[in-house]
């Protein structure tokens, strides 16, 4: 028998997937992030980001500042000045917008 689904209940089954595949990465030792409904991997030179910083950023250029700031309410000269600095590119403020705003997923090491 052939099952039909709404609208809702594709989008739940979809992103339980997508919660799935963030999980089985993390347990193999990969973070992971959503970026336009995708799952993106962070960690080194094979991913599709380097480090969280990195993948801040990019967020950044493709959203825009004024839209990165509107999203996610950073000051905009914290902000820069924060980018600007040498710290570590995995560090928490990073980690904690990736999350916050990109369905982001530490991996389990």
């Amino acid at each position: 028998m052939v099952e039909i689904y709404s609208l809702e209940q594709m989008k739940m089954i979809r992103n339980q997937k997508r919660i799935e595949r963030q999980k089985e990465s993390a347990e193999s030792g990969i973070s992971t992030a959503v970026v336009c409904g995708q799952i993106v991997t962070i960690g080194d030179y094979d991913c599709n980001y380097h480090s969280w910083k990195h993948f801040v950023i990019a967020q950044i250029v493709r959203l825009g500042f004024q839209q990165y700031i509107a999203l996610t309410g950073w000051d905009i000269n914290e902000l820069v000045e924060d980018l600007a600095g040498n710290d570590d590119p995995n560090a928490d403020i990073w980690l904690n917008d990736a999350k916050d705003y990109f369905d982001a997923v530490e991996a389990n090491y």
